[in-house]
């Protein structure tokens, strides 16, 4: 099976689950990350692999309009149900492979991808993609989920990411993602790295999994909680297990 027909599978499966995943509707997420963003009433945005839309929606209420767009049927159905219910007008959905995106060049004054690169194989395609839709002098913003710096803790969570979502692909490093905006003549404008503490629970079940697959899961859990060097990244509160990660936000102008 291709790699875009595993993602669509199994993000057509999840959509529901993702839409009402804690870390997808954090209002006071989307509120940071839309002013790191810049949002202004006058934009147009453009919403690149948005999921159930959550953050477009958002977005729809502060700006001019905009568009998401996903690969998966099932989860722009969730997103025109949620822009319906709030009785949005400004704001549309589309099916679309984002590597083809179908709209004209300069349409957009802020072009966005939000914790999807890691899905993506042809990355150098799919910034020139959101580029092209973007208007000389415009905004490209990508945020995202980055490596660990030490090699055996990203090996570790590379699988454990890959068992919970297998239209996981690879996780970017920092270094990686910048060097895509200077290859692709995007100026940095700003960057900023969150470090988050998920809920294990929650991460696992955001998404699809087979009884295998959630035993392995298991499996690999309690290797790592039990390991000297990676159970650092494993938290115990009130009887809940979290994991760190750093998130990346990237801004960046269109020149």
């Amino acid at each position: 099976m291709n790699k875009k027909k595993t993602i669509r599978q199994q993000f057509d499966l999840q959509a529901d689950k993702f839409s009402n995943w804690s870390v997808t509707r954090n209002t006071e997420y989307m509120k940071q990350y839309s002013e790191f963003c810049g949002i202004v009433e006058k934009d147009i945005l453009l919403d690149v692999a948005c999921g159930t839309g959550e953050y477009a929606i958002y977005c729809a209420q502060k700006i001019k309009n905009g568009c998401g767009v996903d690969l998966s049927s099932k989860m722009i159905e969730v997103a025109k149900k949620n822009a319906n219910d709030l009785q949005l007008e400004n704001i549309s959905f589309k099916v679309q492979d984002v590597l083809e995106l179908p709209f004209e060049s300069n349409q957009f004054s802020i072009v966005n991808c939000k914790s999807a690169f890691h899905h993506f194989e042809d990355y150098e395609k799919n910034i020139n993609e959101m580029k092209r839709c973007c208007e000389t002098d415009g905004r490209i913003a990508v945020q995202d989920i980055i490596a660990y710096e030490n090699p055996k803790i990203n090996d570790y969570f590379e699988r454990m990411e890959s068992l919970i979502d297998i239209s996981h692909n690879m996780t970017l490093s920092v270094d990686f993602i910048n060097q895509l905006f200077r290859n692709n003549n995007i100026e940095t404008l700003r960057s900023h790295i969150v470090n988050v503490e998920l809920n294990l629970n929650e991460y696992i079940h955001h998404a699809v999994q087979t009884d295998e697959k959630k035993n392995e899961i298991l499996d690999l859990i309690d290797f790592g909680i039990n390991d000297t060097e990676i159970k650092k990244y494993f938290i115990e509160k009130e009887g809940r297990w979290y994991f760190k990660r750093n998130v990346l936000l990237i801004l960046g102008e269109k020149i």
